[in-house]
């Protein structure tokens, strides 16, 4: 995950935050303590994968390899694609 995405799912946990209740809030504090409590936040998997750099390269090549063989599809395409779906 780069650092734009962390920043952005940092704001919308922020903006969620702010429109809860209080209520929901007191609750979501509650759970929070104990998570960090038992330390169970050390333990979570990195958000939503963590590649090795062996599995970084080989998604690399093979997008390369893809390009190189006309295997891809431009976003116009896609675009218009997706809207004939609608």
């Amino acid at each position: 995950m780069n650092t734009t995405e962390l920043n952005l799912r940092k704001q919308c946990f922020t903006e969620f935050i702010l429109s809860m209740s209080e209520e929901e809030f007191t609750e979501l504090e509650n759970y929070a303590k104990a998570l960090q409590q038992r330390k169970v936040a050390s333990k979570s998997k990195p958000y939503p994968w963590a590649p090795t750099l062996d599995e970084m390269r080989s998604v690399v090549a093979e997008s390369e390899e893809n390009y190189r063989h006309g295997k891809f599809i431009e976003e116009e395409d896609m675009d218009n694609y997706l809207d004939s779906l609608k």
